[in-house]
């Protein structure tokens, strides 16, 4: 019966996001799982459009990556092994792709989407893409306001950096050290962008699921 609560729970709250989303210009929806997440993914995506994937752990985690490149769309993205300048590339790819697949960091109840950037790369394609910009967000990443939202945003940063292997001043003390005054060179916390509403030009989906995912 609880988890049955919490279904319902994440229903109703996840819904409501999608009004506020939709207030702000964004096309959204809900759906409850990863699954219908990915199902959704793949009827958003047209087969034969190019497709950039970023740093996003939540579509990779419903599949997504795999499931596109099996059907044959084009994946441009710079995890895995690279020199410097073919990673440089690949962002580049990723950012002009016909669809930018993506999460965030957080979304607040009003609908305002946040996301921190080390290098930048994916901001940019966040607030610049080629084409559609689709995001698969977690019920996990809701925060109740932009204050809220920063610093759940920045909570992710370590569990990101684990996953790099950069020992930065976050991972060693345990919590957000604010790099920014401290000056660490490894900060993963340089660019932040607030989505306040779709930007004029540029098309935009959030699929919002009823699980959490990610970071």
């Amino acid at each position: 019966m609880a988890n049955e609560n919490v279904i319902r729970a994440n229903e109703i709250v996840g819904n409501d996001l999608v009004k506020a989303l939709k207030r702000r210009g964004f096309e959204a929806e809900y759906v409850p799982t990863g699954e219908e997440a990915l199902k959704r993914v793949l009827e958003l995506v047209p087969e034969n459009a190019s497709v950039g994937i970023p740093g996003t752990v939540t579509v990779r985690a419903i599949g997504a990556l795999d499931a596109l490149k099996a059907r044959g769309n084009v994946i441009y993205q710079h995890w895995g092994p690279m020199t410097n300048e073919e990673r440089r590339i690949a962002r580049d790819r990723e950012n002009g792709a016909d669809v930018f697949l993506t999460s965030a960091n957080a979304v607040t109840r009003e609908g305002q989407i946040i996301n921190i950037d080390g290098t930048g790369n994916r901001v940019a394609g966040m607030a610049w893409g080629n084409g559609l910009v689709l995001f698969v967000v977690g019920i996990n990443k809701l925060a109740f306001d932009l204050t809220d939202g920063l610093k759940r945003a920045k909570s992710a940063t370590i569990p990101n950096a684990i996953r790099q292997h950069v020992d930065t001043a976050c991972v060693k003390a345990g919590h957000c050290v604010n790099c920014s005054v401290s000056g660490n060179e490894d900060s993963m916390c340089r660019a932040i962008l607030i989505l306040d509403q779709a930007v004029k030009g540029r098309k935009y989906h959030v699929i919002v699921v009823g699980e959490n995912l990610g970071y």
